[in-house]
């Protein structure tokens, strides 16, 4: 058998060219007919079944991906759409997502900006909390399972080793996951939790600081020893200039012992978070990290699930302004509306301030609101240095229906306020005309 031959047809898809081949499967583009959408298409080799065996353990980590993966709905996690796990050989159907594996930015000459890397790691810790509360753990973080987008996005991918605290899916039993990022647990065959995908995801952010790996032996007999045995070198002192703060995250997300790691998904993210703000930002989509952990701590946001906040995130444009910058003109036609993340701003009409804006507060929203042409009735000007989220009208009116309801939820309970507020007002002053009377 020709093991590059691209079949034309898998099930109903129609195969365009191959994407990628590995040791248990390789994975084709292909044509969804019926949703008419390109899809990835990820095939077991065939040769592999042979064996009754190994055929079943396949088959099972397949059936794992299906089960896991497929009810998992975040924006950092690859979706499942489909699986045939009685074709010859099965296969599984997930979303196509063009960028580059991690792998590819693992060398020394290609070594991503190092805010980058922070703000990855910060969207792993996201991704991997939100499993958690499903009660998956995956098992087999490295840089292969995590893709790269052209816009800074990331998503995680393989759930095909898995464990699940609950459910249907059955555990791979044996060592599992590979060698060069297994947790110290995962190779002494023991029970793994959200700590060993904690160690694992630590080894990824090393080596894409780096370019090098905190455990690599000449096999994989000693490179097990050495994650088993050995503290790694503080990454600072392969890469000088790296934050001697970030040889401590690292190095406790590295601890042999599960406990001495970060105890919640939570720490890990806000204590790279905390590394990432006293860096110096060359571009504002490494910010999305701070931006997320800002709009969490917002009343306005209280009511959208992580998920709705990072859409939210992808649909509008952070924008950092200096003190003094107009935000918003008055007469113009508003055709978005903002969020402010960060900062201190004034609204403007007529020339006369009307009221000081915080953060958690909206601009412009009615160019939104009143769903036809809408001139703005003020304008706006940063009071301090400001970060804000930009959010055109027509790309939230073509968001998914959660996010809209998740605003016009927002939206009532913000001018719900704006009105018993200048209720108060209004009251306060007729009773201070009413004292001048008296």
């Amino acid at each position: 058998m020709n093991t590059t031959t691209v079949p034309r047809s898998i099930g109903k898809y129609r195969v365009l060219r191959e994407l990628g081949r590995g040791a248990s499967s390789t994975v084709y583009l292909a044509e969804d007919p019926f949703h008419a959408r390109q899809v990835a298409v990820k095939r077991i080799h065939a040769h592999l079944l042979a064996d009754d065996q190994l055929g079943r353990r396949y088959r099972r980590a397949l059936r794992n991906e299906a089960l896991l993966a497929g009810q998992l709905r975040h924006p950092y996690i690859v979706n499942v759409l489909d699986v045939d796990g009685e074709a010859e050989p099965p296969y599984l159907v997930l979303e196509y997502i063009e960028g580059q594996p991690l792998s590819h930015f693992t060398k020394p000459d290609r070594l991503l900006p190092v805010e980058q890397v922070l703000d990855i790691c910060f969207k792993c810790c996201n991704a991997l909390e939100y499993a958690q509360a499903f009660g998956l753990v995956h098992r087999d973080i490295k840089p292969a399972n995590l893709i790269l987008q052209a816009e800074g996005d990331i998503k995680l991918m393989d759930f095909g080793s898995a464990q699940a605290s609950h459910g249907d899916a059955t555990h791979i039993t044996g060592l599992v996951g590979s060698p060069l990022y297994m947790a110290p647990e995962q190779v002494r065959e023991e029970q793994c939790t959200h700590r060993s995908d904690m160690f694992s995801l630590g080894v990824v952010a090393y080596e894409l600081l780096t370019g090098r790996r905190p455990f690599e032996g000449e096999s994989d007999y000693a490179t097990l020893y050495k994650i088993s045995y050995e503290e790694p070198t503080p990454p600072s002192v392969l890469r000088p200039g790296l934050p001697k703060s970030l040889d401590d995250i690292l190095l406790r997300a590295l601890a042999k012992q599960p406990q001495q790691r970060f105890a919640h998904w939570d720490d890990f993210a806000n204590a790279v978070l905390a590394v990432n703000r006293g860096l110096p930002k060359s571009d504002t989509r490494h910010q999305e990290g701070e931006a997320f952990t800002r709009m969490r701590q917002l009343p306005f946001f209280s009511g959208f699930p992580d998920a709705a906040l990072w859409e939210t995130l992808r649909l509008g444009t952070l924008r950092s302004c200096n003190a003094g910058t107009a935000l918003m003109e008055e007469g113009a036609v508003g055709q978005s509306f903002f969020v402010l993340l960060q900062g201190r701003a004034c609204v403007l009409r007529a020339g006369w301030q009307v009221a000081t804006i915080e953060p958690g507060w909206t601009l412009g929203e009615m160019a939104y609101l009143s769903r036809t042409e809408h001139r703005r009735t003020a304008a706006a000007v940063a009071q301090t240095d400001v970060l804000m989220l930009e959010i055109r009208c027509e790309a939230l009116k073509r968001a998914s229906d959660d996010l809209q309801l998740c605003f016009d939820k927002a939206f009532i309970d913000l001018l719900l306020n704006r009105l018993i507020a200048t209720t108060d007002e209004l009251s306060r002053q007729n009773a201070g005309s009413l004292m001048l009377g008296l």
